[in-house]
């Protein structure tokens, strides 16, 4: 049986969504993660200490209940409650692209969305911290204020917090913990950007962070449920940074909610003087398609085929060519020319690809909407183009000449 994988690529993903590996220098950057991009360390659960988890931005589910990376206990969606490609009905598309993460707990569980990259940092150098979320009233049974919170492994420093508070030097010490409903009112069937740096003033330093142990150490001793602003932190614990070594930073949703609760998760924001990286969560990256060659005409002679579907900044870097649509038929007297393009849609089959492109256009000077599908069928046989037009036009067949390409 043959499986399908949809695969929606919206224009406003591949106008943001970079490939980059890495955030050197003074530069931002925009990465795309997806579910084969996630650390590999074999058949789930794994240990913290797996390698992959702690090289190249890796990106993994992780259960703070058995302390275990599990990659089956999250998910990757288009669409949560409701017809794709819609949120709830409402039509609310996540901040970057189509797609987000998805966790959904019960019982005891209390999954994660989490990295080990970020490990030694300064939080006195880190100038971005930012996340977003979905709250869908459907996945949320009792507390309307429940969202997924931020929190990190941290080391206060040499000295700072010693044995039996905390481990000895340089091991586990608790971590730091922001949470959305500390920080502002958790909107149902939104998606909201959450500021762990800024709260709600910019550049105020002002959000909640709570302590994970008992009590927060000298010199500002206090319960660990004492909120402390991110200002006052710095303030109490200069040399505080996210922990080495065991660096987990994660978006945990579950404190537990044993009623059960659904959570989506986009657009993780970190940052310091050196540049911004952006973490966009898909379904799938980024695709490209073009197609230029003669195909036979509806009424005989030749027909010519043109398209173009420019794929995440990055990967066609120096593509100077917008997305479009062009056909001519001499024998049908058709001579069509996109004007804008609203959609496009990439599936995957075994041994073949295809694009629909969705829009605008006019047909020898008159509007028209249009339908492309173009199908890449690699080595196994020529492509095929398939195009309709609201006039009253249609075409389709493989091309005589030329070629469909899509990557």
């Amino acid at each position: 049986m043959k499986r399908f994988a949809l695969l929606v690529v919206a224009i406003a993903l591949c106008a943001v969504a970079g490939l980059a590996r890495a955030a050197s220098g003074p530069s931002n950057a925009t990465v795309v993660v997806t579910p084969n991009d996630l650390a590999r360390c074999g058949p789930p659960p794994a240990a913290p200490s797996c390698g992959a988890a702690h090289s190249d931005r890796k990106w993994f589910f992780y259960d703070d209940v058995k302390d275990l990376i599990d990659n089956t206990i999250g998910s990757f969606v288009i669409c949560q409650y409701g017809p794709c490609p819609y949120y709830d009905g409402a039509g609310t598309p996540p901040p970057l692209g189509v797609g987000s993460a998805q966790i959904s707990t019960v019982l005891n569980r209390r999954p994660n969305l989490a990295t080990y990259q970020f490990g030694g940092i300064k939080l006195a150098s880190i100038t971005t911290l930012r996340y977003s979320t979905y709250n869908p009233l459907a996945g949320n049974k009792t507390d309307p204020t429940r969202s997924g919170y931020l929190h990190f492994n941290v080391d206060f420093g040499p000295g700072v917090c010693t044995f039996p508070l905390c481990a000895s030097a340089g091991g586990y010490q608790h971590r730091l913990v922001f949470v959305p409903r500390q920080n502002g009112t958790v909107i149902q069937d939104s998606w909201q950007e959450w500021d762990a740096i800024d709260g709600l003033v910019p550049s105020s330093q002002t959000s909640m962070w709570t302590f994970s142990g008992p009590n927060w150490p000298t010199p500002c001793a206090a319960p660990g449920t004492t909120p402390k602003t991110w200002g006052m932190i710095l303030t109490c614990y200069p040399n505080s940074r996210i922990l080495p070594g065991d660096s987990f930073l994660g978006i945990r949703v579950g404190e537990p909610y044993p009623d059960g609760y659904t959570e989506n998760i986009d657009a993780f924001k970190f940052g310091t003087a050196a540049g911004t990286i952006t973490f966009d969560f898909e379904p799938y990256g980024c695709s490209s398609a073009h197609g230029d060659g003669e195909m036979s005409g509806k009424h005989g002679g030749d027909a010519h085929v043109h398209f173009n579907k420019n794929g995440c900044a990055g990967k066609d870097d120096g593509v100077d060519e917008p997305d479009n649509v062009q056909h001519s038929d001499p024998g049908s007297g058709t001579d069509f020319k996109s004007t804008a393009i609203t959609s496009a849609a990439f599936a995957v089959d075994e041994g073949r690809q295809t694009v629909t492109m969705v829009g605008t256009g006019v047909n020898n000077g008159l509007p028209v909407g249009f339908t492309m599908i173009a199908v890449d069928n690699g080595d196994l046989a020529p492509g095929v183009f398939t195009l309709v037009l609201t006039d009253g036009y249609s075409i389709t067949g493989s091309l005589t000449n030329g070629a469909i390409v899509i990557q």
